[in-house]
């Protein structure tokens, strides 16, 4: 046993406290997640926090800049808000500053030719949608649509990674 002589060894019944690692990435992605769940609960104060005042928004084709600048980008997600379908985040896959997104949209259809209230109701989905966010200083600066998941993901280096 080692220490000073005579001392007496005691017993903690306390945890040793464990340092709380996080890293940028897993940052990234609960930045995102928050931005997504605000944006279902329809908070634009949270997102407008979120966003950096001149973050771009590109859209899915080459150089196909959408719109710039914070107000304009909280104008879109409040356009698509209205009449929005039920959307469910499939992935969320940081990458360094990046994090691809990958959203699938559905709606739910009663048969007409049946009253009975829950049992004749489908959901089907009407679209997906994927995206690269890139975050600086735990602000969004940049969103990139594409066409699909997996060229999200290649533009992260991250092709074929996942399937």
């Amino acid at each position: 046993m080692r220490g000073r002589p005579g001392a007496s060894v005691r017993e903690s019944t306390q945890a040793v406290p464990r340092a709380k690692v996080r890293t940028v990435s897993q940052e990234n992605i609960d930045l995102v997640l928050a931005g997504y769940q605000a944006f279902l609960a329809g908070d634009f104060d949270v997102l407008s926090d979120l966003l950096d005042e001149e973050v771009e928004w590109y859209g899915p084709e080459a150089g196909d800049r959408e719109v710039a600048r914070r107000e304009t980008v909280l104008e879109l997600l409040a356009d698509r808000l209205d009449g929005l379908p039920r959307v469910v985040l499939e992935r969320c896959v940081a990458a360094g500053d990046r994090v691809v997104v990958y959203f699938r949209a559905s709606e739910v259809e009663a048969d007409p030719t049946d009253d009975r209230p829950l049992q004749t109701r489908r959901s089907y989905t009407i679209g997906r949608y994927a995206g690269v966010i890139t975050i600086r200083g735990g602000k969004v600066v940049r969103i990139q649509d594409y066409p699909h998941v997996h060229a999200a993901l290649d533009a992260v280096g991250l092709a074929g990674e996942f399937s």
